[in-house]
């Protein structure tokens, strides 16, 4: 292959690379109203308020950290027991 024929076998490659990126962003964005747009059906067939909403985030934030706390504490514990 010439110079000239790899270089433009390259420009190809990286439009081609350009383009999938591009679709791959607006598939994203796609499935991410989808799944919004299940959220919101559920929201409004159960009609959840915003108010309840909130304490639900605030539910499961406040058991991620209890379930992070736990496992760092076992983690520890694991640690201990094998320096021992």
């Amino acid at each position: 292959m010439t110079k000239e024929r790899i270089g433009k076998e390259l420009a190809k490659v990286r439009k081609q690379l350009a383009d999938l990126q591009a679709k791959e962003k607006d598939l994203d964005a796609q499935r991410q109203m989808a799944e919004d747009a299940e959220s919101m059906k559920i929201i409004k067939k159960y009609k959840i308020s915003p108010e309840k909403l909130a304490l639900l985030n605030k539910v499961s934030e406040r058991e991620m950290l209890q379930i992070l706390e736990k496992r760092e504490k076992e983690s520890r514990e694991d640690e201990e027991k094998s320096n021992s």
